[in-house]
């Protein structure tokens, strides 16, 4: 049995290969570009473009799972490689977002949820992972905390912060045993945890005071978009925190569920990421 881990140079799909390298799996590691593509021991790797069918031949040859990052252009084609393939399960990471009762009018939602209808309607088996804020969007902070500070809007927003290692665990377990099929999984951290507390944490893990900033919502969306993220995107993501500020994130124990095992803390993701923040 083969496992195809596509999106794996990002940090959830290193940590599914690693997870799945450790349970004595035959793994191949997807990427557009898989040349400089740094993967364990006894990986083999392969370029592969979800957007362009014409690549995913040889990736999939001989592939019975696959772990699937989300991209809508091009899911058609996917679909139709992977059946000719014979693959049977895939898992795919999504997003909490569409499990948001306004989902339709997000368009975070609508790209993922575009993803998982192909899915569903699809020959072969497929589980749906939806995680809600990953632990390592606090990586974006890593400027802010060089010049000793934590800048954030709505510092009291309450958040399931999840580790990719956890996402990462659990994506393993389904694609090993071919469990949950036909379901759509909430993954998040094992409690509400504000973007204040989380920098108090980082500052006790990196041993130096970080204070917390307040930022206006405009100055936020400004600071998202000047990274890059599409100008439809900060609006959605504020109006979240800003609901989150008031109503903490719900938190789910699937984790626990799937694994056997607790999932880890915000303070275990810190400690694991000391050298990312050095």
């Amino acid at each position: 049995m083969t496992i195809l881990v596509t999106g794996a140079r990002g940090n959830v799909g290193r940590a599914v290969l690693e997870e799945l390298v450790a349970a004595g799996q035959d793994v191949r590691a997807a990427s557009r570009d898989a040349t400089s593509l740094d993967v364990p021991d006894g990986v083999a790797k392969v370029s592969a473009d979800l957007e362009d069918a014409s690549t995913l031949d040889t990736a999939l040859a001989g592939v019975s799972a696959v772990f699937l990052y989300t991209r809508p252009q091009g899911i058609e084609g996917f679909v139709k490689a992977a059946e000719a393939a014979g693959v049977g399960h895939v898992v795919l990471l999504s997003s909490a977002a569409t499990l948001e009762p306004q989902s339709a009018q997000s368009r975070i939602a609508r790209l993922h949820h575009a993803v998982e209808q192909a899915l569903a309607a699809a020959p072969f088996a497929s589980t749906v992972l939806n995680p809600g804020a990953f632990a390592t969007n606090t990586l974006g902070w890593r400027a802010d905390i060089a010049e000793g500070v934590v800048r954030t809007a709505y510092p009291d927003s309450k958040i399931g912060a999840v580790h990719e290692r956890d996402i990462a665990a659990v994506a393993a377990r389904i694609l090993i045993d071919g469990s949950h099929v036909g379901e759509a999984l909430a993954l998040t951290g094992p409690e509400p945890i504000s973007f204040r507390e989380q920098a108090a944490v980082l500052a006790d893990v990196l041993g130096r005071p970080l204070p917390v900033e307040e930022l206006t919502p405009e100055q936020a969306a400004e600071r998202m978009t000047a990274l890059g993220w599409p100008p439809e995107v900060p609006p959605e993501i504020l109006r979240a925190w800003a609901r989150t500020s008031r109503e903490p994130s719900l938190v789910t124990d699937v984790v626990r569920e799937v694994t056997g095992r607790a999932p880890r803390t915000f303070r275990q993701w810190a400690e694991d990421h000391r050298t990312d923040f050095a």
